[in-house]
This record gives C-alpha cells, structure tokens and sequence, in this order.
C-alpha cells in the first residue's frame, strides 16, 4: 500500500458528531504507562513518556468485536467508509489515543509496530496541532525480536537505525494508511492540551480467513 495521506475524510457534519462523541465527559479512558519502549524494564524513566490514556473500541482478540461506547456507532460508520473505499473486510483492532501536554517541548514516543500481521495500520486524527505521525523507512521484517508486547498488541522495535519517510502533521479529519510491519512513533503537542487520535488496523478478506479465522 504505501502511506497514504487523505484530507477532509469524513464529511464535515460526521466528523464533528465523531469527535464529540469521543471527547465527551461519558466516554472512558484508561491510564497507558508503556507507550515508550524505553520504558521497559528501566528504573531511570523520562517522567514526560509515563503516561498516556487508551480505550479499546475493538479488542485485539476474536471475535474481534466493538465495545459499546458513547463513539462505537460512528467509530463504526468511521471504519465501513474506510472498508468500502479501500476493499477491507475486517477491523482487528482499535484503540482510542490520548496524549497531554507535558512541557514546552514535543515529546516523540517509542517507534512501533502495532501488531504482527498482514495489516494496514490507520491513525485518524481528531486533533489539529504541532504534534506529528512520524513513519519511518525501515519495516518490522528482519528484525530478530520485539523488546515487549502489550497484551499481543503494540510491539516495540528494539534500537535500530530509522530514517524518517515522513513526518506528518496532526490535522483534524486526516486519515493516515501505512502498511501494518511499517515501523511509526506518535507524540504530545505544545500547543494543544490533548491530541486525540483513532487507531485501527484493517485487514482484507484473503488475510482474515488466512490468519484471523
């Protein structure tokens, strides 16, 4: 697939409906230590990358089905315009990410992968501010281990060479495509007190009857 990067993707008035529904008072998050791989197993920790909130909409086990939260039916709405334009058939995963400011500066969180798959990956962004995707050149193939995985989802790469493919900015209503084993990073903004992203990741028919079924 590549990266693809897709403005205004959602028309105006779903998108607004979307975002509320995400960022109001009734919809849940939960605390997310290990969003930095260099956090793992460490006792000297960058306090800055200690935190981060989550909510699962779709959890990363069979049946791979939505919880009901104050966002699940428009996530949902969300999702089917992704699989009816791009030819998917499943979403395995999908995960609400919250990040707060934390300092004057840009906190850059640990390069990842999501999962280990025959995915596509998504970010959709709620949030327009200074706090970029960052997608790297390198892909998870070839690398001999994951430092850690978190509940069989986000694996960590362990220290390698990246060179940044594109830095791209955080602006509301932008989707974000990239092949699942495509090595990303997220972050914090300065000039925002939350940014707010939906991550999901796809599959087509032929990679969910080989794999997920």
């Amino acid at each position: 697939m590549g990266l693809k990067v897709i403005d205004n993707f959602l028309p105006k008035e779903l998108f607004d409906s979307l975002k509320h529904a995400v960022e109001s008072v009734t919809q849940p998050w939960y605390p997310y230590e290990k969003i930095d791989h260099e956090l793992v197993n460490l006792i000297d920790k960058d306090q800055r990358k200690l935190y981060g909130f989550s909510c699962d909409v779709v959890k990363y086990k069979p049946p791979y089905m939505y919880e009901r939260f104050p966002c699940t039916a428009l996530a949902y709405t969300f999702h089917q315009k992704v699989k009816d334009e791009y030819g998917y058939r499943k979403v395995i995963r999908c995960r609400l990410d919250r990040t707060s400011y934390r300092g004057e500066t840009v906190t850059l969180f640990g390069p990842h992968i999501d999962l280990e798959g025959d995915d596509t990956t998504t970010v959709f962004h709620l949030t327009t501010c200074n706090g970029p995707t960052i997608i790297y050149n390198e892909k998870s193939e070839g690398v001999l281990k994951y430092v850690e995985g978190i509940d069989d989802s986000i694996k960590f790469v362990p220290e390698m060479d990246l060179t940044v493919m594109e830095s791209v900015d955080a602006v509301e209503n932008r989707l974000i495509m990239f092949d699942g084993d495509q090595v990303h990073s997220g972050s914090c903004a300065t000039d925002v007190a939350h940014r707010v992203v939906i991550n999901s990741n796809f599959v087509t028919g032929e990679k969910f009857s080989e794999r997920y079924e």
